[in-house]
């Protein structure tokens, strides 16, 4: 096999490779989480945060081009340190969340919407299952009918006399009103009804990266065949000039 072949293959094998790696990111998102009821997709992307009590909770918020996600592990040491009725989802709470200078406060229910929450929350035995998230804003159409925006699904955990409510949920961008996000731009998630302070990231775009190495690879695949044409022709005038000697 000459070099030129070999270039040439490294060169577009390099591009299927990378080319290929893209399409899984996009057809997923940038960060990896998908809202199914498994957690394990947010380890490392949640933060400790101090509730209101002695209790701590572990809250997490991302975003890709598409979507807002975020979690809330009420009582994540609950089988060791009993957390005693600081262990709700407190979906009935208002959580707010804020992209760049803008807020959107949504939760699942407030009043006598939230009866069906709490019958979930002293389930006796491990329980699942799906709540609408709305969006608690004022429009000239629906007045404060809050509209549903997203969905949450929660998990239920008994061990013992002990039991935790864990929840993730998106909400698409759009149904916000969010068309566009730049780069680096922040967004927090905070409920100062269940614990302190906020919980935020730098919006990081839609990946790019891998588009880089794309172009790279034409680029290498591309110049290394340049590079072979000009050595075998130099090859050939040296032959001819033996020849013609």
């Amino acid at each position: 096999m000459n070099v030129l072949r070999k270039i040439l293959i490294i060169g577009f094998f390099t591009i299927f490779v990378v080319f290929g790696f893209h399409i899984q990111k996009v057809s997923a998102n940038g960060s990896g989480i998908v809202i199914d009821g498994n957690y394990n997709d947010w380890n490392g992307q949640y933060q400790k945060v101090q509730a209101n009590s002695d209790a701590q909770r572990n809250v997490g918020i991302w975003a890709d081009q598409n979507n807002i996600y975020f979690y809330m592990d009420s009582a994540p040491d609950f089988g060791h340190n009993n957390q005693g009725n600081d262990n709700s989802t407190y979906l009935n709470t208002d959580f707010t969340i804020q992209v760049g200078g803008q807020t959107y406060v949504v939760g699942s229910g407030r009043g006598f919407m939230d009866q069906s929450i709490r019958n979930f929350e002293s389930s006796p035995t491990n329980a699942s299952t799906s709540f609408d998230i709305k969006y608690w804003a004022y429009t000239a159409a629906n007045h404060y009918t809050p509209q549903v925006v997203g969905k949450a699904l929660a998990t239920h955990v008994v061990k013992g006399n002990h039991s935790d409510n864990i929840f993730e949920a998106a909400i698409p961008m759009k149904a916000l009103g969010i068309t566009t996000i730049p780069e680096n731009t922040p967004i927090a998630i905070s409920n100062p009804s269940i614990w302190r302070g906020t919980v935020s990231i730098n919006y990081a775009g839609a990946p790019t990266g891998p588009w880089v190495l794309v172009g790279i690879g034409v680029i290498f695949a591309a110049f290394g065949g340049i590079w072979q044409i000009r050595g075998t022709k130099k090859i050939m005038l040296h032959e001819m000039e033996v020849v013609h000697a």
